[in-house]
């Protein structure tokens, strides 16, 4: 018998910002581990399946693709899970049987850990493939759908001259088509980093005669920038000559927001908004490299509230949750532009100082962070004053890892607490 697999988004910490991506999002969603294994998906998803979330758990995604596409559907997935990620076109099958084009990506959960499942995104084009199919036989038809669709929609010729332009591109990017289809300039309001990929697309796809899609910038008239997504299809006579490239332009800034607000939550505390442990230990492996390569020290410290537990159960977890952003804040602005400062949790913080390395100076920024550390920290219906024990080491020795440094600091840590509170040492290591 089956056991559904654990999903990470009832766990997480952070499983209000990914409700948002699953329940406001107009693609279907499903999540999958590495197996290919299904676990959740959204409503959007079921709508497009006709299958129920608890129908589709436990069953392989790609036993809902069509045998034609299992493998171009498997090799997208492996590519995925290699970290080559890419967006791919293969049809679903609806469980009345219908068939369903889609395009589709996979995102890993977690960018540094693939082992935490995928997100597989996938975007109905049955709408689509009716409009190219629609304007084949009829252009009036084509016409008629195009000027009432959201998406906007282009006809190029080999040249890349404007035939057509549909009303939606006044309200999704503020340029008024009239105006598009004068243009003499071949993908005007297109980000220049971004145009080389458009263009070789468009070359490749005449040449092949196969549909592509692309994420890039486009400028809106108002708006500036705009994350833009653009599948385009070529369209060829009965002579099997190329005709014109149907462009189908989508904003996706919404669903940019949140793949970054996932990368984000990946990297920082959700209390303070500092970099989390995962982020720091990458910043301390560069930190290591540097000393190993160009003999570059830093130093590393960490610190603790003191009695911070008595704080939590004298005020409660609010009035501690208060104390920890205001304690990051200092720390941070003490720190600066001199290194970085991350939450280990609870009340464990820990910096890198790049190019700090004597012990005066590595002293006086301690010394900033105890004097403001003790100042009171006033909060609506309360004040609490503070103190923090700090330990550091100076890291000058090459051909050492993560570990060697984090004990060296911890022992000067543990030393502090040894003597009492409030204080600071310093080791080398």
């Amino acid at each position: 018998m089956n056991q559904s697999p654990k999903d990470p988004l009832r766990t997480s910490d952070s499983n209000i910002d990914y409700k948002s991506l699953y329940e406001l999002n107009t693609d279907g969603i499903l999540t999958i581990n590495v197996h290919g294994q299904i676990y959740n998906g959204n409503k959007t998803i079921e709508q497009l399946s006709g299958y129920k979330i608890d129908e589709l758990k436990c069953k392989n995604f790609l036993d809902y693709v069509i045998d034609e596409d299992k493998e171009e559907a498997s090799d997208c997935f492996q590519m995925a899970i290699n970290d080559a990620s890419k967006e791919c076109r293969f049809t679903f099958i609806h469980k009345t049987g219908e068939p369903i084009p889609c395009i589709v990506k996979f995102i890993p959960m977690e960018v540094t850990d693939i082992d935490k499942g995928l997100f597989l995104v996938i975007k109905d084009v049955r709408l689509f493939d009716q409009l190219s199919s629609k304007y084949r036989e009829s252009q009036l038809n084509f016409k008629i759908i195009a000027e009432n669709v959201q998406d906007v929609i282009i006809l190029m010729d080999d040249q890349k001259n404007y035939l057509y332009v549909s009303p939606s591109s006044k309200t999704m990017f503020g340029f008024d088509p009239k105006k598009i289809n004068q243009e003499k300039e071949p993908f005007f309001n297109i980000h220049p980093d971004d145009i080389s990929n458009l263009a070789n697309n468009f070359r490749d796809a005449m040449q092949t005669g196969k549909t592509f899609n692309v994420t890039l910038k486009a400028l809106h008239e108002e708006k500036g920038w705009v994350w833009t997504h653009i599948m385009g299809t070529p369209v060829f006579d009965e002579n099997n000559l190329f005709r014109h490239m149907v462009l189908v332009a989508r904003d996706i800034t919404l669903h940019k927001e949140h793949e970054e607000r996932l990368t984000y939550l990946a990297f920082h505390d959700a209390l303070t908004g500092l970099p989390n442990r995962r982020y720091f230990e990458n910043q301390l492996k560069q930190s290591i490299d540097k000393l190993n390569i160009e003999g570059q020290p830093f130093t590393l410290v960490v610190f603790d509230i003191d009695d911070f537990k008595l704080i939590n159960d004298t005020y409660g977890h609010d009035v501690g949750d208060q104390v920890i952003k205001e304690f990051a804040t200092r720390i941070k602005t003490i720190i600066g532009q001199d290194g970085i400062v991350a939450r280990l949790g609870g009340d464990e913080f820990v910096a890198i100082l790049y190019k700090i390395s004597t012990k005066v100076d590595v002293e006086k920024i301690i010394n900033r962070i105890q004097q403001e550390t003790v100042n009171e920290i006033v909060m609506e219906k309360q004040s609490v004053t503070i103190t923090s024990s700090i330990g550091a080491t100076i890291c000058t020795k090459k051909d050492m890892d993560n570990s060697n440094f984090f004990n060296s600091a911890d022992v000067a840590l543990y030393n502090v607490k040894e003597k009492g509170k409030n204080k600071f040492h310093i080791n080398y290591s």
